[in-house]
């Protein structure tokens, strides 16, 4: 399994973060930032078979709901994840990583992956692919 890129924010020499970590709107979402916002394609697909089914729906249930809106607030934003604040990324990180969890819970698995797929290790991302 490859590292996973995760966008937290910088902290000040106290170790708070120095700026803000989701835009406000979306700041009752900042728990699920550490562990679900994956800044790339393949590590949230690494994410989401690596972890357990009952988790996947825990995180899916507190997260899609806002979705929606999370697709509202970037629509005003400029159409370059590149150029979005630190803020914005993470929540657009997080935001692919609810879309990433929505197949095994749309299709009713039972697990993250099915075995008579094509295997994540022999899978690649090509740029650019966020």
């Amino acid at each position: 399994m490859t590292s996973v890129i995760r966008f937290h924010p910088p902290q000040t020499a106290t170790g708070a973060p120095a700026g803000p970590l989701l835009p406000e709107p979306f700041a009752d979402l900042a728990p699920w930032i550490a562990e679900w916002s994956i800044g790339s394609e393949k590590a949230r697909a690494e994410k989401r078979i690596a972890t357990p089914i009952a988790l996947l729906r825990e995180f899916h249930a507190a997260t899609l709901p806002r979705l929606e809106a999370m697709i509202e607030y970037f629509n005003t934003l400029p159409n370059d994840p590149q150029a979005l604040a630190p803020e914005a990324r993470r929540l657009y990180a997080l935001a692919q990583m609810v879309m990433e969890a929505s197949a095994p819970i749309d299709l009713n698995w039972d697990t993250p992956d099915i075995e008579d797929v094509f295997p994540m290790h022999r899978m690649r991302f090509h740029p650019p692919s966020l």
